[in-house]
């Protein structure tokens, strides 16, 4: 018997994706303006945090970084989002 081993592929997270990537919003949230393209803001948000446009404390405001933002940075392996304000706002998928 042979035994193969080798990497997964791992689905990339998408907004509405499916999967434990899956990038999730809560439902009725409106898109500002200057998140489109999402595909340009996607690549870009982090030198407008960078820019000091605004703060990763107003991003958890409409963003659950647990659902949203960690699930993206897990994949590509940037740091993860860890507001201690988020869990005022958010319910940890934790304690579900």
């Amino acid at each position: 018997m042979t035994e193969l081993l080798a990497c997964q592929q791992v689905q990339k997270p998408e907004l509405k994706g499916e999967g434990p990537l899956a990038v999730t919003v809560v439902r009725g949230t409106t898109t500002p303006e200057y998140h489109a393209p999402a595909e340009t803001w996607r690549v870009s948000h982090g030198q407008a945090l960078n820019r000091g446009d605004f703060t990763q404390r107003e991003c958890v405001l409409c963003h659950n970084p647990e659902t949203g933002c960690n699930q993206c940075h897990k994949y590509v392996g940037t740091p993860r989002i860890s507001v201690p304000e988020a869990s005022l706002y958010w319910v940890s998928l934790n304690n579900k």
